[in-house]
């Protein structure tokens, strides 16, 4: 978010006037990996280059920056395996959640408001997602700890930033999980991400979590989420709608003359698949579609 906390927009970012963690420098740099050759534009967050946003290819595994699918924003320091962020900004504090994928400690950002006590699977014998520590606690639910509705401000800010199949807090979902949910930032004694994409299902890595719905960015049968890095049959790559083959399951065929829902939102431009243009120089591609970066 802004530095004064306004959520006035300005071409598709926050109002550059009022300052902001995010900065993208001029002058791409053309870099060619595993997928290609395109023009790699290094993002600062809060003052830092992180991995996510350098135009290098940090962990070795041919793919750079958004094209590396453990990259999930342009505030993201690991490329991988891991899939928390490495900034000491995923939470705001033990127990508490921040915004998963914007840049900074506490919700001062982004009024963002969550915490695990309020998670009702957070019971014995491990109280997932954060532990004991962390049990339910039933008189938080509906409080400003966790209040039933997240603000405006919340939600014009962390929903762009978040990948389809999470919440604002880091609860996803992963194609093998059937619809269960894991939080992604879970942390090892030595404040090692564990959550990786080869791990999801072990829920001492990845622990289950229960999204926040009004903010959860669902992943729909034509969207790239999440451990679906490519479209089903019956979905266009080019975002272009065949006459229906893909239903609701992602899989069954749907009446003749159906139309397969869009991989984006009205407006969005798509990414991230063969033939989709690259996104503009102050948008990352978020899970498939150009998202605006945050100034």
């Amino acid at each position: 978010a802004d530095a004064d906390g306004d959520s006035d927009r300005d071409g598709g970012g926050w109002d550059v006037e009022d300052g902001g963690p995010i900065e993208v420098r001029d002058g791409g740099v053309e870099i060619t990996d595993d997928g290609g050759t395109f023009v790699c534009y290094v993002t600062i967050c809060d003052g830092h280059e992180l991995e996510c946003g350098n135009c290098r290819d940090d962990d070795g595994d041919g793919r750079v920056d958004w094209r590396d699918r453990e990259c999930l924003g342009p505030c993201d320091n690991t490329e991988g395996p891991a899939l928390n962020a490495d900034i000491g900004g995923e939470t705001g504090g033990p127990c508490r959640a921040d915004c998963y994928f914007d840049f900074g400690n506490g919700p001062g950002n982004d009024d963002c408001l969550w915490d695990h006590r309020c998670d009702p699977l957070a019971v014995a014998p491990d109280f997932p997602p954060e532990g004991e520590g962390c049990a339910f606690d039933a008189d938080r639910v509906g409080s400003r700890d966790c209040p039933a509705d997240q603000s405006e401000q919340c939600l014009t800010v962390c929903p762009p930033l978040t990948p389809n199949g999470c919440d604002c807090f880091g609860c996803c979902t992963f194609p093998e999980l059937s619809g269960a949910f894991v939080w992604i930032g879970a942390l090892d004694d030595d404040n090692q991400g564990t959550c990786t994409f080869d791990l999801v299902d072990d829920p001492t890595a990845c622990p289950p979590c229960t999204p926040v719905e009004d903010c959860f960015n669902d992943c729909g049968p034509c969207e790239i989420c999440l451990g679906k890095d490519e479209l089903p049959p019956g979905c266009d790559q080019d975002g272009d709608r065949d006459g229906g083959v893909v239903g609701a399951d992602g899989g069954v065929p749907i009446a003749d003359g159906g139309v397969p829902p869009a991989r984006c939102d009205p407006g969005v431009q798509e990414c991230g698949q063969p033939g989709d243009e690259l996104c503009a120089r102050d948008y990352y591609c978020v899970t498939g579609c150009c998202q605006p970066t945050i100034f």
